[in-house]
């Protein structure tokens, strides 16, 4: 009964997609993102922003992710953008093949916390996002 009920689970945590960021911190500012896992793997990602700072994040789930939407819950603290970052990624299913990155920007407004929601036709994925002022 129990093995009915975690295959489904792991084939749904493998298809979830996967964020990648693309764009450096600029000198003296925070702007970083890391994986949080479980036994299962990966379950959402945990950044920290400078306010001011925008990082840019591509998704992907192998391929870029299709019919991405990005939502802040706090948009006074983290805004939300889609993005186009005029990048080719290989498809994994065809040698030559390229599509454009499905990508998003994420931008420090104020300083405090809150959860951006990406999600796309492959699956969901949480960034939990702590802003604080820039160094003194």
């Amino acid at each position: 009964m129990k093995l009915a009920l975690i295959i489904p689970a792991l084939a749904l945590a493998a298809c979830a997609p996967i964020l990648n960021v693309e764009s450096p911190a600029p000198p003296g500012r925070s702007a970083r993102m890391d994986e949080v896992k479980n036994f299962w793997g990966l379950q959402y990602y945990r950044m920290e922003l400078s306010t001011g700072v925008a990082l840019a994040l591509t998704c992907t789930a192998p391929s870029p992710c299709e019919l991405m939407k990005v939502v802040s819950d706090d948009p006074a603290i983290v805004e939300v953008r889609l993005a186009s970052l005029g990048v080719l990624q290989k498809n994994p299913w065809g040698q030559s093949a390229q599509q454009t990155s499905a990508a998003l920007v994420v931008v420090g407004k104020a300083t405090g916390s809150t959860t951006v929601r990406v999600t796309s036709k492959d699956g969901d994925r949480d960034i939990h996002i702590t802003v604080v002022p820039p160094p003194s």
